[in-house]
Formats: C-alpha cells, structure tokens, sequence
C-alpha cells in the first residue's frame, strides 16, 4: 500500500505547486499552502511504513562493527541545531566507549528517532542527557506531566502527544529496529525525566 501510495502523492504536490506559480488570490494561496503542508506530512509517514516494511522484511540484512560513542559526536551538531528553537540543552555523558554490531542505516535510524524524539516531547529550556554506559544508551529529556504508558508507547500510531505534529511511528520503528537486531528498549520516568534506555 505504501508503495502505492507514492505515485498519487508525488503527482499530487507537483500538481500543488503548478498552482502556486499561478496568479492566485491571497485566500487560495493560503489554502494550496496547507495543502502543500498536509502532502508533506502524508509523505513523512508513507516513507516511514516504507521503513518498517523493509525492516521487517529483513532489507537491512549487512552489518558492521560501530562505535556507538564516535557516531554521536560525529552528529552532535546537528541535533544541537535541531534543539536550540527550543533553547534545550543537550548533554553527553561517555561513561565507556560501546562497540555494536549493526546495520549502519538501522543504527542511524534508532539514534535519530530518539534523539527527535527526546526534542520534539521537550519543554522550553529543557535538557536532554544522552549517557552511554555498559552496553546501553539512553536518553534522558524533561517533558511534561508524569509517567507516560509504557505498555503502548511503542504501538503503531500512539502519540505521546495526541495534539502534536508526529505521526506515531517513531517509537514503533525504535521497537523494530531494537528488535532486528536482538537488543533490548525500556522506558523509565525517573527524576522527573522520561527516560528511553536501549541495551545492546
């Protein structure tokens, strides 16, 4: 289905912006921008079903040794960059150096769904801790309210925030890729920080 679905979405933002470069009124334009926003969000999530598809039809099958603590700072700025809108400082504790063995694109899958993930169900002048430790790594961010429902977090389409922009696969496609790979993902409310913790 998902592949199906890449043919009517592409020939429907080409037909979006063929409009936007004709001389419409202030109204429509807001409108066809709308509609440009909701074909991007449709696009987002049948790129991630794409994802789980593949990773579930075992797509990702060569892996290679990663040092877990190179990766992360070799990518540092850029989740610093993604978190700054927010002013949400971001803290990396190396307490040992972890070697995995991985898929580099699954590893850069996982890593970036938790990092956004800790961002986006951020508070304003928040923190993220980041700590990589005894064959694990965790992400520890502020948020609010209390401790959210660990059995369904990790469901297709359940949000952590019903309000918010995601689409609910995220934390789903963290689950498939941990489980491909044979590793093990908790999540723990602690010290008033939500904490999602992978062990390798």
């Amino acid at each position: 289905a998902a592949h199906e679905l890449q043919t009517p979405l592409a020939l429907f933002q080409t037909k979006i912006d063929s409009l936007l470069q004709m001389d419409v009124s202030e109204e429509q334009s807001r409108m066809l921008a709308l509609l440009q926003n909701d074909v991007a969000r449709l696009n987002r999530l049948n790129k991630k079903m794409l994802l789980l598809s593949r990773i579930e039809n075992d797509a990702f099958f060569e892996t290679e040794k990663i040092e877990l603590n190179d990766y992360l700072q070799k990518n540092f700025d850029f989740f610093t960059e993604q978190a700054s809108a927010k002013n949400i400082a971001i803290i990396v504790d190396y307490r040992e150096t972890v070697n995995v063995q991985s898929n580099a694109i699954l590893l850069d899958v996982l890593i970036n769904n938790l990092f956004m993930n800790a961002i986006r169900h951020n508070t304003a002048n928040g923190k993220i801790v980041v700590t990589v430790d005894n064959q694990s790594l965790s992400f520890a961010n502020t948020g609010n309210g209390a401790s959210l429902d660990g059995e369904r977090l990790f469901n297709r389409f359940v949000k952590i925030n019903p309000s918010g922009k995601g689409n609910g696969l995220g934390l789903a496609i963290v689950k498939k890729v941990v489980e491909v790979n044979g590793w093990r993902i908790e999540y723990d409310f602690s010290n008033h920080l939500h904490v999602f913790s992978v062990h390798f």
